[in-house]
């Protein structure tokens, strides 16, 4: 029994160092997945102050009298650019989602918001990119409550996955979006 004694302390501190490297690893893992929900949580602010700053240009038009439509039509639009620069930020933040490598629970909630931002690029560049009266007719035309419900999913994948991997703050600050 004495020559099997340093058999067994070696198996004994290998399983040992095997559990705590199992261990370690898992929680480097569930670290590193709760920053990447932070991150596409600040994505997914960027699209949602995009999607502000668009209804707050529509609502304006809207309230105002005719002469904010009336100057809507030409290219040095305030609000017109103002929809020419969202459309733009929200090709990066696609192009961005696109892109980024994260763990494979995470490519649907990326897939999402990557969509959302992409309809919002389209709907405020189909806008922006119109001559004319088409300008009016393409802002008649904006479909915004297709990418609210898209922010809305992504949001509420945000939620479920924030609360399975406990993150309780994802501290993000603004929107990534000044305009």
């Amino acid at each position: 029994m004495q020559e099997y004694v340093p058999y067994i302390v070696i198996g004994a501190v290998a399983a040992a160092l095997i559990t705590i490297t199992v261990l370690l690893a898992r929680a480097v893992w569930r670290r590193q997945v709760r920053h990447y929900i932070v991150t596409l949580t600040g994505h997914r602010e960027a699209v949602a102050s995009a999607l502000k700053t668009t209804e707050a240009v529509l609502s304006a038009l809207l309230d105002d009298d005719g002469d904010a439509l009336t100057a809507f039509v030409s290219r040095g639009s305030d609000e017109r650019e103002a929809l020419a620069a969202i459309a733009e930020r929200m090709q990066l933040e696609h192009a961005e989602l696109k892109d980024i490598a994260l763990p494979k629970r995470l490519w649907p909630l990326a897939d999402t918001l990557c969509g959302t931002a992409g309809m919002l690029a389209e709907e405020t560049a189909r806008v922006g990119d119109a001559e004319g009266e088409d300008a009016l007719d393409a802002l008649a035309g904006l479909d915004i409550a297709r990418v609210r419900s898209a922010l809305e999913d992504a949001s509420a994948e945000i939620a479920r996955l924030a609360e399975r991997y406990n993150v309780t703050d994802p501290s993000v600050y603004g929107g990534g979006l000044y305009i």
